[in-house]
């Protein structure tokens, strides 16, 4: 990974995402939009992923880079990986399964 540091101590957290659940990991060429607070465009980004719950990654992705390149046409660039994990049943036991698109 770029920028990390090989000699620092990051902490690990275990955070359980429920089926139907999607964890966005971006850079902010998705969000930063010169005028506009940051703040203001996360929670718009937020309404945008509500807004999509049904599509699937592939779409929902295409989705917030296009919505993010018409909000800001000065052509930053953008990293996303989403994630959603779903239960599937494997020799009868039920397991989580994530699914990843960048």
């Amino acid at each position: 990974m770029l920028g990390i540091d090989p000699a620092a101590d990051y902490r690990e957290t275990d955070i359980p995402l429920p089926p139907g659940a999607v964890l966005a990991l971006y850079t902010d060429g998705l969000v930063e939009t010169p005028g506009v607070d940051i703040d203001d465009a996360t929670v718009d980004l937020a309404a945008q992923l509500t807004q999509a719950q049904g599509q699937n990654l592939d779409a929902l992705a295409d989705t917030l880079v296009h919505h993010a390149q018409r909000s800001n046409p000065h052509k930053d660039d953008i990293a996303l990986l989403l994630i959603r994990p779903r239960r599937q049943r494997e020799g009868g036991k039920e397991r989580l399964r994530e699914r990843v698109s960048s």
